[in-house]
């Protein structure tokens, strides 16, 4: 009789408010324990992955990396790129933009696919992206990919594009800066350059680039067997104005018009004045588990000290608008 009233007064104390309270907080600290722990747990996974890959990578691709030069001769590249660029029409509607097909030779792309990280690169972060270059990938990747960011993108395609758009970016800089002087140069420059992996449920809403990143590169990355679907959708926006505030703005989608539907097609290259208009992508939640689409994505630019000087000649209340991203934008250059 005395063990079962014992075992009545210590349930009963249990469900005692104070009681209560004090295992619950227990359980809430037990929980939040364990998922940390589970957290740490995957972090660590991921390390040893990637780990285990760097060491079996760098092993397989010992012989190209001593011979990476000749393997990306860059003359060859200079010309290809800029033929490419060069050929294809400026179009301008929603916005002005190209889609070159073929933008880099054949047997560069195939190099600059052989060398994209794998997945598993990208699981650091919620994003899922890798920025160019980073420190964390097998050699052969980072030395790949620093010459796509430096060489490609940073020398070739930066001189090809800015001829290309060198009259609709100015028009576009007169539009909200109508005090601007043919002195000012607008040479723009590559910067954010980075691989992104979309994978099914993937939706980013139509939307406009944060405005110092003038220009914006989209290079499709398709592998053998990719399909062309989940490329980029381009839009027109009815009763269309200009952005709020520098940073990224998506536009209310019962006003957007999709006019050009991009394919994700392999070697191919959509470049856009981010102006007007809006830009979206999306892949559905129903689409196969193991579809993957890699991007490289980049912005071009004006320099900090061009940024410094049409501040000081737009308009007080134009300027203010457009103030809050200085600092970032200049910090790159």
């Amino acid at each position: 009789m005395g063990h079962t009233l014992d075992r009545f007064t210590a349930a009963a104390d249990l469900l005692r408010p104070r009681t209560l309270l004090r295992s619950l907080s227990r359980v809430d600290s037990l929980v939040d324990a364990t998922r940390e722990l589970t957290s740490a747990v995957q972090a660590l996974r991921i390390q040893t992955d990637q780990l285990m890959t760097i060491q079996r990578v760098d092993w397989e691709k010992r012989f190209d990396i001593e011979r990476i030069d000749s393997l990306l001769e860059a003359d060859a590249i200079r010309r290809h790129v800029a033929g490419a660029v060069d050929a294809t029409p400026l179009e301008l509607d929603p916005f002005p933009h190209i889609v070159i097909d073929g933008w880099l030779p054949e047997s560069t792309y195939r190099r600059v696919i052989d060398a994209m990280p794998s997945a598993v690169f990208f699981a650091n972060n919620r994003d899922e992206h890798w920025s160019v270059p980073s420190a964390v990938a097998p050699a052969y990747s980072r030395l790949v990919w620093a010459f796509v960011a430096n060489r490609i993108v940073g020398e070739m395609l930066y001189e090809a594009l800015n001829r290309k758009f060198a009259c609709v970016v100015r028009d576009y800089v007169s539009s909200f800066c109508p005090a601007l002087g043919d002195d000012i140069d607008l040479k723009l420059h590559p910067s954010d350059g980075r691989i992104m992996l979309r994978r099914p449920g993937y939706n980013l809403l139509p939307h406009r680039d944060p405005r110092w990143g003038f220009v914006t590169g989209i290079a499709y990355m398709a592998r053998e067997g990719d399909s062309e679907a989940h490329g980029t959708q381009l839009y027109r926006v009815r009763e269309d104005q200009e952005a709020p505030s520098s940073r990224v703005y998506y536009v209310d989608q019962p006003r957007c018009e999709l006019v050009k539907d991009v394919p994700f097609r392999a070697n191919s290259l959509l470049v856009f004045l981010n102006s007007e208009g809006a830009h979206g992508a999306s892949i559905p939640k129903d689409a196969s588990p193991d579809l993957e689409r890699y991007i490289y994505q980049f912005r071009l630019g004006p320099t900090g000290k061009v940024i410094n000087r049409l501040l000081q000649l737009m308009p007080p209340d134009k300027a203010a608008t457009w103030a809050n991203a200085k600092t970032d934008r200049a910090a790159r250059y």
